[in-house]
């Protein structure tokens, strides 16, 4: 290491511009030969005396978090980059080797989306799997993440990788692991793949097209793709087509899932946004370059082509394409994008109704969503009859091994959350674009049937069922330390939790990490629930648990997230003052939280 580079990086280490884990990292990423595709641009920011961007890049190693890694892609152990997708790929290796010995000659399958260096990402995946003597199946082009999960289940795979970073801006990219049911990986599975990710010794890493060539990489079959469309077209229940759509997959891969699907079941006026259709990295046409259908930003061109061509509804995928948001019109051409929520209750009463009254409806049916999801997707649920799970955890992992888990999955009908994550039937254990769009463009033929709009369609639920005013609010974390500030702060609050909100008593406090329900005034135990375990703090405010607020950190990106849930009944409160209730509740439990954080100082120098 030259001597300027060195003695630089001592005086920031003294001057604690650098902290001690930063310093030895970035001299480690100098000096060893595993790095040297990050020296020349690693010494030129030394150079320009760049360290904020070097501590933050090294202060830390990136956190394998809820089912993998995502973060910022450049060099850094605090970011995504060759080096740590091959050593989050050695830890994985590990543990297939160790945990799933018996099965681990099965494979592990691979996809990637067209976000930047996702090819790249997966060969350097698939080399080192293959240099750990697990056989590796990859896509010759990009995949929509829920085609991972039905391939890891049709070709009986021991778990399977998506490269993505799902609907993040486009400097992000990431690394979800799947186990051998094609359910994104339990934190306890999480767990273990992090403590081999922390004891790395050596990365094994073989010539990728050497092991092409040898066949312990293979190529995975075409006919997995017709396949795949063909298990989302069966999510069909209605025979009506003639509806206008509009779709736009945000330059993703939604384009290769979602409009082979609907062309195959007999759509024939789709309109594409066609600057959107690109498969490209940067999203260029996306307002603001965050392609998250859960903002109604990103529908701005897709609802001035549906004007112009005068559509029933507009359909959205994110780039992996494993979330789809959806716009709507009410009978005088008024446009609104729906939430998550909005949309999984629209579906849902469709599907519902449509499979109810052709006499269609499986006895002993079964519908999952979160906790943090809408309870309106109960309430319409159990007035049909069917079963609604609604106690996970937020993510969809969950409700993929929930769906494992039913004595008779085929039973299984529909699964939501709030994010616009949505999946109809049984051939996978993902979230996906594909087969929603195929539910809510026939839940817009039958509203078109029935000379409706799908606006006053979700305007009768709402009459019949009650309105439930939703918001979600999400505070961004920054500086170094954040997932630490975060937890803590989320320690704090258990310290000395809140008796009013928003001049609301909260009656009741259920705590996820001990799954205990408190009264909410005298903290006296009420009950301990058998719920999956998470870092999550519920406030209701109603003994039927219908008007909520949810506190949780995120557990891939540094965000404090709060969900607020107000109900009541159109004949005694209008929409606008439930809403406003529910921006009152927001507004109220993020200020005691921000005044929680303030408090809390992180010390990352010592």
């Amino acid at each position: 290491m030259p001597s300027d580079i060195s003695k630089a990086l001592k005086i920031a280490l003294q001057e604690k511009k650098l902290n001690k884990k930063a310093s030895n990292e970035i001299v480690k990423w100098l000096t060893d030969v595993e790095f040297d595709e990050f020296k020349d641009e690693l010494v030129k920011r030394i150079k320009e005396s760049r360290w904020d961007n070097l501590m933050d890049s090294f202060y830390r190693v990136l956190i394998f978090g809820t089912g993998g890694l995502r973060g910022i892609m450049d060099i850094g152990t605090n970011r995504i980059n060759s080096y740590m997708i091959r050593w989050a790929s050695q830890a994985y290796s590990q543990y297939i080797l160790k945990h799933k010995g018996a099965i681990a000659s099965q494979g592990i399958a691979i996809a990637y989306d067209s976000r930047h260096h996702s090819k790249e990402f997966m060969q350097e995946t698939a080399r080192v799997l293959a240099a750990n003597d697990i056989p590796v199946y990859i896509y010759d082009y990009y995949k929509a993440t829920p085609q991972l999960s039905f391939t890891v289940r049709e070709l009986k795979c021991a778990g399977g990788i998506v490269i993505t970073a799902s609907h993040n801006p486009p400097e992000f990219n990431g690394y979800k692991v799947y186990d051998e049911n094609g359910v994104q990986v339990l934190p306890n599975v999480g767990l273990q793949i992090e403590e081999q990710f922390n004891n790395i010794k050596y990365i094994k890493k073989i010539d990728f097209n050497e092991a092409v060539k040898n066949k312990i990489i293979k190529y995975i079959p075409k006919d997995i793709d017709e396949k795949f469309t063909k298990s989302a077209k069966k999510a069909s229940t209605y025979s009506g087509r003639g509806v206008k759509i509009v779709f736009s997959p945000l330059h993703g891969v939604g384009s290769q899932s979602v409009l082979p699907v609907l062309k195959e079941l007999g759509f024939k006026d789709i309109n594409c946004v066609k600057d959107q259709m690109s498969l490209d990295g940067d999203f260029p046409t996306v307002e603001e370059h965050f392609p998250n259908p859960e903002f109604p930003i990103v529908y701005t061109k897709a609802i001035k082509l549906a004007k112009k061509n005068n559509a029933d509804i507009v359909l959205v995928s994110d780039p992996d394409a494993d979330r789809l948001g959806m716009a709507i019109p009410d009978n005088v051409g008024n446009w609104t994008p729906l939430n998550g929520n909005q949309g999984a209750v629209l579906m849902e009463y469709f599907l519902l109704e449509n499979l109810s009254k052709a006499n269609k409806l499986p006895k002993n049916s079964v519908l999952i969503k979160t906790s943090v999801t809408t309870e309106l997707f109960r309430d319409i649920g159990e007035s049909f009859g069917t079963e609604v799970i609604g106690d996970l955890l937020v993510g969809f992992k969950f409700i993929g091994n929930r769906i494992q888990s039913l004595p008779g999955n085929e039973n299984f009908i529909f699964a939501a959350e709030e994010s616009v994550g949505y999946l109809f039937g049984n051939a996978y254990r993902d979230k996906g674009a594909e087969t929603p769009a195929v539910i809510a463009a026939e839940m817009a033929a039958y509203c078109k049937d029935k000379g409706i709009s799908p606006m006053e369609l979700l305007e009768l639920i709402y009459q019949k069922y009650g309105y439930y005013a939703e918001r979600l609010y999400y505070k961004l974390i920054e500086g170094f330390g954040s997932f630490e500030q975060m937890n803590q702060a989320m320690s704090e609050l258990r310290k000395e939790l809140p008796r009013e909100i928003a001049g609301k008593k909260v009656l009741k406090v259920l705590d996820r990490l001990t799954g205990e329900v408190r009264n909410g005034q005298t903290n006296e135990l009420l009950e301990t629930r058998n719920w999956d375990k998470g870092d999550m703090l519920s406030f209701f405010f109603t003994e039927d648990e219908r008007t909520a607020v949810h506190v949780r950190p995120s557990g891939t990106e540094p965000k404090m997230k709060y969900y607020t849930m107000v109900k009541g009944n159109l004949k005694e409160k209008t929409k606008e003052v439930l809403n406003i209730e529910a921006k009152v509740l927001e507004q109220s439990i993020a200020k005691i939280f921000d005044k929680i954080l303030a408090d809390i100082k992180v010390e990352v120098f010592n």
